[in-house]
């Protein structure tokens, strides 16, 4: 086993990002790796906090260098960096650097295959958020791994992620996969429809976009012209095989969506569009243990127990069933909470939802929505016509929006903190906590 591995596997002349229309080579950037390292504070965590993925990337690779371990936040939250501040008491906040000039480099750093180089921590869409460590042979063999899972060619390819470098879906892809791959990443990070198009307008071509469903289906019903895309990526939240179809047809596009998690990383993909069973990445290896699918690969340091309920079929498909989590049982009936998000943002007018279980102990699920022009009766009424009774939220509250982090996930603490704030204001207004439909 090796005991280390290059920082990047790219010729020095490639391009490796795209920064305010300029690329910018492999060569060129390692000499501002270097130049940065030699100037960072002298601790042993960094929190990167940079949004310019660019300055994000340099800031990524410069700690690594220096033997430092970036820490990775589920949002920018004043609260959250205070807390992972002290709990990794020797630790400082990098958001962004200005360069010394330097000249390129003529040789690739090495990098201790065991170095800890990141603690990412989860969104807590479950629960609380935790940490999970990554060593530098996990990330460099997941990255390799995943040009295969994400459907990536040996052409030159330029990117443009919506989602945060911060996140593991936004490290896997915009930051880890042009190290290794023929990938030029944009330093853009955009969040609004327009700003997405506009961004990958100034993109050269062939382009592929790394986002998430909400991303996704904003631009797609933004009414913005269609613009050329040859591969989009998608994560973070189920896909939709409607929306994939959509988005294949208006931008011209291959869409793969991509299956993984916090602690092993991308482990399939599919062609939802046409598709339904996962597609296993090439390293990894699924069994089944006590009634829980266990993942394991040479790159791992132990086995991970997935939290997702799937059916395997054959030795490297399977079918995603929901997660544990998600997984409910009213009045005796069983059901997936996913199953009925889905069937809730299928209504007509709903612009976003969410139905969720209260407590550990609550005998019936609640709902926040957003559905400007609808009122909870026929929101309630619309969902009589494709859920089990049982599984009817009640109460259900609209709201003006979802407390979305910038992947689109929900954290579950600030779902259940505006779901107090809005039954307290419901109470004090005089109006019924649950409101028969």
């Amino acid at each position: 086993m090796k005991t280390s591995y290059p920082l990047t596997t790219r010729r020095l002349d490639d391009v490796i990002a795209c920064v305010d229309g300029v690329d910018v080579r492999v060569g060129e950037f390692l000499g501002q790796v270097q130049a940065l390292a030699a100037t960072l504070p002298n601790h042993r965590y960094v929190i990167n906090l940079a949004g310019n993925r660019y300055q994000f990337l340099l800031g990524f690779c410069a700690a690594i260098a220096a033997g430092q371990c970036t820490l990775l936040p589920p949002n920018r939250q004043k609260a959250t960096i205070a807390g992972i501040a002290a709990e990794y008491g020797d630790s400082y906040v990098f958001e962004e650097a200005t360069v010394p000039p330097a000249a390129p480099v003529r040789e690739v750093p090495e990098v201790p295959a065991d170095r800890l180089v990141a603690m990412i921590f989860t969104s807590g869409s479950t629960g609380d958020s935790t940490a999970h460590p990554k060593y530098w042979r996990m990330l460099r063999d997941g990255a390799v791994a995943n040009t295969e899972c994400y459907g990536i060619g040996r052409e030159r390819i330029y990117m443009l992620a919506t989602v945060p470098p911060q996140h593991n879906w936004g490290l896997e892809t915009s930051v880890l996969l042009p190290l290794i791959a023929d990938i030029a990443v944009s330093s853009e990070t955009p969040f609004f429809p327009q700003d997405i198009a506009d961004a990958l307008a100034r993109l050269p071509e062939p382009r592929v976009i790394v986002s998430s469903p909400i991303h996704l289906e904003s631009l797609l019903n933004s009414g913005i012209d269609a613009i050329t895309i040859d591969l989009i990526l998608s994560a973070t939240a189920p896909l939709s095989q409607r929306l994939a179809g959509e988005l294949e047809t208006h931008f011209s596009a291959r869409v793969n969506e991509v299956f993984g998690c916090t602690e092993a990383g991308s482990l399939a993909s599919r062609a939802t569009a046409s598709e339904s069973l996962w597609q296993v990445a090439a390293p990894f290896r699924f069994d089944v243990l006590d009634n829980r699918v266990r993942i394991s690969a040479d790159h791992l340091p132990e086995p991970v127990v997935l939290n997702d309920i799937i059916e395997l079929v054959g030795d490297a498909s399977f079918r995603w069933l929901g997660r544990d989590q998600d997984m409910i049982n009213i009045a005796g009936k069983r059901g997936s909470l996913a199953h009925l998000n889905h069937r809730l943002a299928q209504i007509p007018g709903v612009v976003d939802g969410v139905i969720f279980l209260p407590g550990e102990d609550s005998k019936r699920l609640a709902a926040l929505v957003v559905a400007p022009g609808l009122e909870p009766s026929a929101i309630l009424d619309a969902l009589k016509e494709t859920i089990d009774p049982a599984f009817l939220p009640r109460p259900l509250y609209l709201v003006p929006t979802l407390p979305r982090q910038e992947t689109g996930k929900l954290a579950r603490k600030m779902v259940l903190d505006l779901f107090e704030a809005t039954r307290n204001l419901s109470e004090d207004d005089g109006a019924p906590a649950d409101k028969p439909a």
